[in-house]
């Protein structure tokens, strides 16, 4: 595999994880000890990390495997930022309401909690999902 795409596909994941993580380029740049410029060149493909940087990114919450070897886990609530966690569980909620009047299942709210968390960790950058993408989503699973 060239260099390039290494480095491009470390990037996209680079800030899939960022955006899982709710932090921007900034804030990653000011924990990472980098400046954000350079976190917007991983993010690129244009320069590739150091490991010492890599490394780092363990301690703020990504996921290394993923990071590093693109292999796809299987996300757990707990891997996502509080905030994302209450946005998807008013959702839930909210959805409850109008499908089932309060009554579904912990079962089918957990399901309902993880496929929405599933959909955030596809598409990071389309989050948080209105209302109406997310019931439209979650009838299509």
């Amino acid at each position: 595999m060239a260099t390039a795409q290494l480095s491009q596909n470390f990037g996209d994941r680079l800030r899939e994880e960022r955006t899982r993580l709710a932090m921007t380029q900034d804030e990653l740049a000011e924990s990472a000890g980098v400046k954000r410029l350079t976190i917007a060149q991983y993010e690129k493909g244009a320069t590739s990390p150091t490991m010492e940087f890599v490394y780092s990114l363990q301690g703020l919450g990504f996921r290394l495997p993923y990071l590093i070897f693109a292999k796809s886990l299987v996300a757990k609530p707990n891997d996502f930022p509080p905030q994302v966690l209450s946005f998807v569980a008013n959702m839930v909620s909210t959805i409850e309401q109008k499908l089932a009047d309060g009554s579904l299942s912990n079962e089918a709210k957990l399901r309902m909690m993880l496929l929405l968390l599933a959909k955030y960790t596809e598409e990071p950058e389309r989050a948080p999902l209105t209302e109406l993408q997310a019931m439209d989503y979650l009838l299509r699973s």
